[in-house]
């Protein structure tokens, strides 16, 4: 049985055809990529979220590797049923088992479903995630806004969630080329009222990258927005770079 639930009535949502239906009638028809748009209520249709060409862009960056240990780390996590949160292009879904994913951009999950036909995908709002209350084993979240209200609700009494944040460390070398005073990130693990941190482990590698990738990376991170141009070409001086990529991964329970 589906974990999805209408964004309309939140009965829950059963395949029919090419379509899920629930039982008030409501509908929402399956994409020929295998992905449904439970978005209601946007008015900017295929903008929400990522464009194409950066969704594509990033896609192509992530199968290059660089953040291949990231992606083992949380395939040995999976468990039960899982949910990804903000799934993006559905790099980090390594897993045989029962998985959904959702991102409010219609064309990261386009890509996804494109990746991944044994998971099920969907367009949603973090705000308010159509799935049902107690069906989630694991829930992944990465670089993503913290909801902890909606990640509790979704966890099974015993689930848990794995959010993941940039180490102290990810990307200096990167930031060092970049800026004059590179500041380091705090690892500062988001607080919850419904959720305990249990845990955290920190995994890291070192990558060799190439300007053009180097330049494509700096344009997904927050720090791109924030730099002006002149500091943005410091990057056409590097041939290849050794770079560190870092990670902190949060463990949360439900509190009891």
């Amino acid at each position: 049985m589906s974990i999805l639930i209408c964004p309309v009535c939140r009965e829950q949502l059963n395949i029919d055809n090419r379509s899920y239906k629930c039982s008030n009638r409501h509908s929402f028809d399956i994409a020929r990529q295998g992905y449904v748009n439970l978005l209601i209520g946007s008015k900017n249709g295929d903008k929400s979220g990522d464009s194409k060409e950066s969704a594509r862009a990033r896609h192509a960056f992530l199968q290059k590797g660089y953040y291949s240990c990231l992606k083992e780390f949380m395939a040995a996590k999976m468990n039960g049923i899982v949910l990804d949160i903000c799934c993006g292009e559905g790099y980090y879904d390594d897993y045989d088992g029962e998985l959904y994913g959702f991102d409010i951009s219609k064309e990261m999950v386009r890509l996804a479903s494109k990746g991944n036909k044994k998971a099920t995908y969907f367009a949603a709002n973090l705000a308010d995630i159509p799935v049902a209350d107690k069906s989630v084993d694991t829930a992944m979240h990465l670089f993503a806004p913290f909801n902890d209200r909606e990640f509790a609700r979704v966890l099974k009494d015993d689930g848990v969630l794995y959010s993941v944040i940039p180490g102290e460390n990810h990307l200096i070398e990167l930031k060092s080329i970049v800026y004059e005073n590179p500041y380091k990130n705090d690892e500062k693990a988001p607080d919850s009222t419904m959720l305990t941190l249990v845990g955290r482990e920190k995994i890291s590698q070192a990558v060799t990258i190439g300007r053009d990738d180097l330049k494509e990376l700096f344009s997904m991170t927050p720090y791109f927005y924030r730099t002006g141009e002149g500091d943005r070409q410091k990057l056409d001086r590097v041939d290849t770079l050794e770079l560190t990529v870092e990670f902190v991964v949060l463990e949360y329970r439900k509190k009891k």
